[in-house]
């Protein structure tokens, strides 16, 4: 009796260990992973006076802070990960994992995210956040970028952009022609100075300033805080306010790293970057007419245009849009349009 009940116990005893081992064995790769720290770099290509940066470490924080110190990224900025396709291109290879990308890469990969960039389109700021963090977003860069290993986290304005150039005032459309003006490697945008009757010259962002100085080009178009932080005043005497088209920064991850993380450290990833998003798209607003002060009181000669003069001109741009998308161009250009 002894004997049976104690190799019942013993049985009882090893099935118990053998089944404890199994659940360690299964669990603890899980928390190894749950327990696992990640470094990651962020690359991006204007000056650390700029408001994107400050978003971006902003992301930075808020990443390490909510993860416990699990997720380390780390900042880089004025193009020291390379210019921004090549940067854009990293993130998608997965060679970097984190940058806020301009719009110019992502409609060569993406077209339909072109639409944010079509001159004349957008209102105001609220208006292009309203479409950003609504259909936009969901149905049109999601749907696009994660086919392709990227994954958008959130957008911050890059606000309305105007011409600035070194020859001489542009005080109607008209003052523009035969202009060398300096475009993002983008139809769109090439397309829209042409129609505002300037030549359009490709030339990646961290390759301006010299452009500008050597005579490349003539002038360039960018909102007012990416002329005064890249210090383009010191190689151009005269600001055309033109708001002829609204742009905008995608944060962007690389999805192999992003699957990667453990659920915890996902929602982390998606939570900073919407928060530190939205910082930056106030900082943005906050500081835009600060930048157009800067740059007058750094002598430069600004001259304004008829609003309704740059938007009739731009506006048969949208043709090219509609005929490269088809009816879900035109669909999605109506939708902005009826947004309140």
């Amino acid at each position: 009796m002894n004997r049976q009940l104690t190799r019942r116990t013993w049985l009882k005893q090893t099935a118990g260990a053998i089944g404890l081992l199994g659940l360690d064995a299964v669990a603890s790769p899980r928390l190894a992973r749950a327990s696992k720290t990640f470094k990651a770099r962020l690359g991006h290509g204007q000056a650390t006076t700029h408001p994107l940066h400050r978003a971006m470490a902003k992301f930075a924080e808020l990443a390490k802070d909510k993860s416990k110190g699990r997720l380390d990224v780390g900042i880089f900025p004025g193009s020291q990960l390379g210019g921004a396709v090549e940067m854009a291109e990293a993130v998608r290879l997965g060679t970097i994992q984190f940058t806020p990308s301009g719009n110019a890469w992502i409609e060569g990969v993406a077209p339909m995210t072109g639409v944010v960039n079509l001159p004349a389109l957008f209102r105001d700021n609220d208006h292009a956040y309203k479409a950003m963090y609504g259909f936009i977003g969901k149905e049109v860069y999601e749907k696009s970028l994660l086919p392709l290993g990227v994954r958008p986290l959130g957008w911050v304005s890059n606000e309305f952009r105007h011409v600035t150039n070194n020859k001489r005032p542009i005080k109607t459309l008209a003052d523009m022609k035969g202009l060398k003006i300096r475009v993002p490697n983008s139809k769109v945008f090439a397309e829209t100075v042409k129609a505002m009757g300037g030549n359009p010259v490709p030339v990646d962002w961290a390759e301006v300033f010299g452009a500008l100085q050597q005579g490349v080009v003539d002038g360039q178009e960018n909102p007012f805080m990416n002329i005064y932080t890249a210090k383009l005043y010191e190689v151009q005497k005269h600001l055309a306010l033109t708001s002829h088209m609204w742009d905008v920064y995608d944060l962007m991850v690389n999805e192999k790293f992003f699957q990667s993380l453990d659920a915890e450290l996902q929602k982390v990833v998606l939570a900073a970057g919407r928060e530190a998003c939205d910082f930056g798209w106030n900082e943005v607003k906050k500081d835009n007419a600060d930048f157009l002060s800067k740059l007058k009181a750094a002598g430069m000669q600004v001259t304004k245009l008829d609003g309704n003069e740059v938007q009739a001109a731009v506006k048969p741009t949208w043709k090219t849009y509609e005929d490269k998308n088809g009816a879900a161009g035109r669909d999605l250009i109506q939708r902005v349009l009826d947004l309140k």
